[in-house]
């Protein structure tokens, strides 16, 4: 089974929620398995805005990204 580090996940902004009723483990491990090989192929995409560091109180502040990831750079 494809894997993703815990790393990837945790600065993903990816949220994974608990199973349906009768999703039980081999289906579950399916579907992980799934949104691994979206992810490693790059199938699964993240809107992203970048900003500048000089930008970053305002940045920190913003309510307008509407699921997209902010991300600052230097």
């Amino acid at each position: 089974m494809p894997r993703v580090s815990a790393e990837s996940l945790r600065t993903s902004g990816v949220e994974i929620y608990g199973a349906a009723k009768g999703f039980g483990p081999e289906s579950t491990g399916a579907a992980y398995a799934q949104v691994v090989e979206w992810a490693t192929s790059g199938r699964l995409t993240f809107g992203v805005e970048r900003v500048p560091l000089s930008d970053i109180e305002t940045a920190w502040q913003r309510t307008d990204l509407h699921g997209r990831r902010l991300v600052v750079q230097p």
